[in-house]
């Protein structure tokens, strides 16, 4: 399943219903919970080392936030198509606000 989420900071309750490879894109504000300093290693550990995360590079850009500052193993979406790419490869998302 593919979550999109904007706002931040992210409710743990939300994250620990996601289950092992769903796709989490994180957008607007939503690109500092990937940041390193911003996540605890307990929910590192349980969440998203099984989701597959994905950043907006235009709102990292945006909120200048360098790619070393993220946490290991988030793929940077730099392009609309990519975007789109991500959409239809998963028919069914849920986007929290």
């Amino acid at each position: 399943m593919l979550h999109i989420i904007d706002k931040f900071p992210i409710q743990l309750s939300f994250l620990e219903q996601m289950h092992s490879g769903d796709t989490l894109i994180l957008k607007d504000n939503a690109v500092y919970a990937a940041k390193q300093d911003n996540i605890k290693a307990a929910l590192t550990r349980k969440t998203f080392a099984h989701l597959n995360l994905c950043v907006s590079k235009a709102d990292l850009s945006l909120r200048n936030i360098s790619n070393c500052e993220l946490i290991r193993g988030v793929a940077i979406i730099d392009s609309a198509d990519e975007y789109q790419e991500y959409l239809a490869q998963n028919t069914a998302f849920l986007s929290c606000n």
